[in-house]
Parts: structure tokens; C-alpha cells; sequence
């Protein structure tokens, strides 16, 4: 009798096959085959990143307000002041002077009461004003006249008291001003030319008055 004894295993993981065989006797040995085992590959890996994160950046972002504009503001400058005393008279608190064309002689009184005025060629438009020693008549003025303390007028004078007698009155420079000092709160006067407007004088309180050839202004 024959007998045939098997063992067989079979080790997937591994790959490994185990025969089994017969004892006794001229039997054959039986063999038996299993399927190979799938080999196991590793999955694939993706490679991480070497690559350092950009720094954020540290430039401010562009001002989209423009800059303030800076305007600059315009200065005046003082108009000058000539020497009152270049321009004194004889006669003491008078000072005279005339305009740099020659159509006006100016004076200024600096007394009990204060008074500026001027002699020359005045405007067609003035008005008519009495007569001196005939205020019953009405003629043609020769005199502006300013009174510190009240408003400025034409007059007729029987004098040309602006004028000054004891010699020839300087020119006031064209926007040089001539102030003379009070003694009270409107006795104060001062006087310039302009080449267009002519000659203005005016008192601490705004009293005065501009004459030119061709214009004029009382207040």
C-alpha cells in the first residue's frame, strides 16, 4: 500500500513555497504550486518644497494724496517816511512842499488847529465855491483845504497860504509819505503824492482829501 503524506504552505507575504513529501516506498513525490504573491511597491512620494516663502514686503504703499500747496503770501512793505524836518519853513509848525511834477505847492500848519492844503492846478470838475470877501458870489476855487478833525473842501483863499514864501518847497518823492505829529487825537497829518492820483492828505480820523489835474476826492 502506498502512502502519500502532504504539507503544504504557502507563505504569501513572504514568497516562499514548502513541497511535501512521501515516505516509504517508489512513489513519486506530488508537488504543489501556489500562485506568486503580487509584490508590494511603495507609493509614490511627492518631494516637499525647499523653496523659503517670499517675505512679505515692507514698502509702504504709494501716498495717492498729492502734498498741501503752500501758497505764499504776499508782503507790503511800509511806504517811507521822509525827514519832516527837510521840509520845514521858516515860520515855526509849517512845512511845505510841492508835487515832483510842479503842478501843486502843498503846506501843512501844525498849530492850535491843524490844516493841510494845496494850491494848482485843480480840476475843471470842482465845484464852485464863495468868494473870498464876497460870499454872496460863487467862483472858481484856488485851494484845497483839509481842517483836522472835520471833512475836507475847496476854497477861495485871498492868499495862497500854502505857498511858501521864504523860499522853494521840496519836492515830495512820488510814495514817500511827509507826517507831521499832533498834539491831540485828530491834529496829526500826513501827506504823499502818486504819480496818477495826485496829492493826498489825510488826518488821524480819516478826514482828508485826493486832488489831481483831473480828479478828485473829499472826505
Amino acid at each position: 500500500m502506498r502512502r502519500i503524506g502532504c504539507a503544504a504552505a504557502a507563505v504569501v507575504a513572504v514568497g516562499l513555497l514548502a513541497a511535501c513529501g512521501s515516505s516509504g516506498g517508489d512513489g513519486a513525490m506530488a508537488t504543489v504550486i501556489t500562485d506568486r504573491p503580487t509584490p508590494i511597491t511603495a507609493l509614490p512620494t511627492t518631494p516637499r518644497s525647499t523653496l523659503s516663502p517670499s517675505p512679505a514686503s515692507t514698502t509702504p504703499p504709494a501716498s495717492t494724496t498729492p502734498p498741501p500747496t503752500t501758497t505764499a503770501t504776499p508782503t507790503t512793505s511800509a511806504a517811507a517816511q521822509v525827514d519832516s524836518k527837510d521840509y520845514a519853513g521858516k515860520a515855526p509848525g509849517w512845512y511845505y512842499f510841492s508835487s515832483p511834477s510842479g503842478k501843486f505847492e502843498c503846506g501843512i500848519a501844525v498849530l492850535n488847529t491843524s490844516i493841510a492844503g494845496c494850491h494848482g492846478s485843480l480840476p475843471d470838475s470842482a465845484p464852485k465855491v464863495p468868494g473870498s470877501g464876497a460870499s454872496e458870489s460863487v467862483v472858481e476855487p484856488n485851494a484845497v483845504q483839509l481842517i483836522a478833525g472835520s471833512p475836507a473842501k475847496f476854497e477861495s483863499l485871498g492868499d495862497p497860504k500854502f505857498h511858501r514864501f521864504d523860499g522853494p518847497a521840496a519836492a515830495l518823492p512820488y510814495g514817500e509819505v511827509l507826517t507831521v505829529p499832533g498834539s491831540g487825537s485828530t491834529n496829526g497829518l500826513q501827506c504823499s503824492v502818486d504819480e496818477q492820483a495826485g496829492v493826498t492828505c489825510t488826518d488821524q480820523v480819516g478826514h482828508g482829501f485826493t486832488v489831481s489835474a483831473e480828479d478828485f476826492d473829499l472826505r
